[in-house]
């Protein structure tokens, strides 16, 4: 019975410990979720001791990935969409938690057997921070590398009187470039100050103003170097969805001109063969409503053995100024009339 509770306490205090250096749950789910793994080494303790100490680290690590999995496929089934999106992100940490908890508990127990308990003790410790360390010391370099914060800069063309710039909605957050942004495109386009602020020139003299900027974050990573990337997205363009590349460096600037047939036009370096941006564009008309234009934006990060973590969504991206919409005027009869018609970017899509 001794050895029943020492394989158990073991486990749980190395799951609480390491869950809470690693930051893979809250130290209330931590706590609450480490008694009932517990439970699941403490019935292995015969086969630990049955194994000896050369497998039994590998029966512990084998049953905790797969208890790991059990609960990751329960929060699929029946759990909360917020509680599955944290469980994506942290899968890869919580595996090599329980598996290591695991693993210690049974190299433990079966060194019990043949040692004093001191010496047991210390090599199921060592075992057992040494399988979290490395592979948890993997996984933050990856994510320092990969899965930063992306920051996206939308720039448009307006329809306003040359002399003009866009007129920004009251109370909206004006979207600005910073001084890095501009040193960078004024290296690819011409970039002048206008009446509307900073102001972009394409080759055929069309003038864009930054429509908004989002920064896109993993809910398991909110800091680190953030990416940026600059779109130029050209007036009458219809409904598509671009792929876009990012930069390989976590704290790399590109620029991408959006074209149609879904081309895309990247220049800043080489492009990162992890990350990747769907920029989705499409126009909505219903019934004595105007057309719009509304935007989603969605970030994947990508591995050889598929998508590495659940993409991160942005639906009804706010605007800061209204601006043309793609298919023409919205109204004809305040066409025919000659007052322009500038439908609302985002109008009804529900905000950022």
């Amino acid at each position: 019975m001794k050895t029943y509770a020492l394989t158990y306490w073991f486990t749980w205090a190395f799951l609480v410990i390491a869950a809470a250096l690693t930051g893979v749950a809250s130290l209330k789910g931590a706590f609450f979720g480490g008694l009932f793994a517990s439970g699941l080494s403490a019935l292995l303790t015969r086969p630990y001791v049955r194994a000896g100490a050369r497998y039994a680290p590998l029966l512990g690590a084998a049953a905790g990935t797969l208890w790991v999995v059990a609960m990751f496929l329960r929060l699929s089934w029946f759990g909360r969409p917020d509680d599955f999106l944290s469980a994506q992100w942290t899968l890869g940490i919580d595996i090599s938690v329980h598996a290591a908890g695991f693993a210690g508990a049974g190299l433990l127990v079966a060194l019990r057997a043949r040692h004093d308990f001191g010496r047991s003790l210390g090599g199921g410790l060592l075992l057992a921070a040494a399988m979290t360390a490395i592979p948890y010391g993997v996984i933050a370099w990856i994510d320092h590398r990969v899965a930063g914060p992306l920051e996206v800069v939308l720039l448009v063309n307006a329809d306003v009187q040359p002399d003009e710039g866009p007129v920004r909605r009251a109370g909206a957050v004006r979207a600005e470039l910073t001084p890095a942004e501009v040193a960078f495109l004024k290296e690819r386009m011409l970039v002048v100050d206008g009446p509307g602020g900073t102001e972009v020139l394409d080759e055929a003299g069309r003038r864009y103003w930054p429509l908004w900027r989002r920064r896109l974050v993993y809910p398991g990573n909110p800091g680190g170097p953030v990416r940026t990337l600059v779109v130029l997205l050209p007036p009458d363009l219809s409904a598509q969805t671009w792929e876009l590349p990012v930069h390989q460096e976590p704290t790399g600037t590109a620029l991408a001109v959006l074209g149609p047939a879904k081309s895309v036009r990247f220049s800043g370096g080489p492009a990162s063969q992890a990350v990747r941006l769907e920029l989705s564009l499409a126009v909505r008309s219903g019934d004595g409503v105007p057309a719009y234009q509304y935007l989603q934006a969605e970030v994947f990060r990508s591995s050889p053995v598929g998508d590495l973590y659940a993409p991160v969504q942005a639906k009804g991206l706010a605007p800061a100024f209204p601006v043309s919409a793609a298919d023409g005027p919205a109204n004809p009869a305040e066409a025919v009339k000659g007052r322009p018609v500038r439908p609302k970017f985002g109008e009804a899509s529900g905000g950022e």
